[in-house]
């Protein structure tokens, strides 16, 4: 009998994981289904509940549910109590354990571009769950140098307070504040909603002060240029979508459950060909 996964959040109805994963088992001849598990924020324990009962062998955990959906666990690992976010869950033996490879996924997808991540200035915009799990990932590489900004500094100083630990220099600041100061990073990157439906054609920032030798990350992957990376790009930066750090981050949840990496590259070209088709 084919082992069950999928994704719960709200909404899911456009989220390429299924594809990815429905990939993934195909490359390596696993017997498995990915299904999309739709739950509002009202919803969520109900949902979790007819999951267990359906004995599923894990899944993923997508907006709004990444926090929510800790206090249904029996355990959750280090990646996901720092980052206080949950993105995978591992289901065996009866137990659910949780965990977080938004920041592996996005560590690995930033090594296409930065092979010397100590050494560089980052700016990171926003405060949420992945923006905490990106936060973490840095420190793990060595980064030096840290900076959030975020709409509501005190969430931003409570995220660096918690996971910091002395082990970079990390200023707190406004998105108006971060505005004046985009010249001095090397890399910048994007967490918010702020770019995808329903708040696209938007950008969280003005990029007018942006040094054109900066690299711009936009975790979100459709549109496959926001506004903000679109800006980014004429003002000189080398840019870069969410759909590397998507892939990698699936990767290594696929790896959590079945103990080994898939092949990313042929599985990108297709997830490609999709998000071509969607912006048609």
């Amino acid at each position: 009998m084919a082992k069950l996964f999928g994704i719960i959040g709200d909404p899911v109805e456009n989220s390429l994981s299924p594809a990815i994963h429905r990939l993934f088992f195909d490359q390596c001849g696993i017997d498995a289904e990915y299904r999309r598990f739709p739950a509002k924020k009202e919803e969520l324990r109900e949902r979790l509940r007819e999951l267990r009962e359906r004995n599923i062998s894990g899944f993923n955990v997508t907006h709004p549910h990444k926090q929510a959906v800790i206090e249904f666990l029996d355990e959750i690992d280090l990646p996901a109590k720092e980052a206080g976010a949950v993105n995978t869950v591992v289901c065996k033996g009866g137990r659910w354990i949780g965990t977080n490879t938004d920041g592996t996924g996005f560590i690995a997808s930033l090594k296409e571009h930065v092979p010397d991540i100590g050494r560089i200035s980052t700016l990171i915009i926003g405060a949420g769950g992945a923006a905490r799990a990106i936060y973490r990932a840095l420190l793990e590489e060595g980064a030096k140098r840290i900076d959030v900004a975020n709409r509501h500094p005190d969430r931003a100083a409570w995220m660096v307070e918690r996971l910091n630990g002395g082990r970079a220099e990390s200023r707190v600041m406004t998105l108006e504040d971060c505005e004046r100061r985009l010249s001095g990073y090397g890399l910048v990157v994007q967490t918010t909603p702020v770019g995808m439906a329903p708040l696209d054609g938007r950008a969280p920032v003005s990029l007018r002060h942006l040094s054109d030798k900066a690299l711009v990350i936009d975790i979100i992957y459709h549109p496959k240029e926001t506004v903000f990376l679109r800006e980014a790009r004429r003002m000189g930066a080398k840019t870069a979508n969410g759909l590397p750090m998507l892939l990698h981050q699936a990767a290594f949840a696929f790896q959590k459950w079945f103990g080994h990496l898939p092949d990313i590259a042929p599985v990108r070209e297709k997830i490609d060909q999709i998000l071509e088709e969607r912006s048609c």
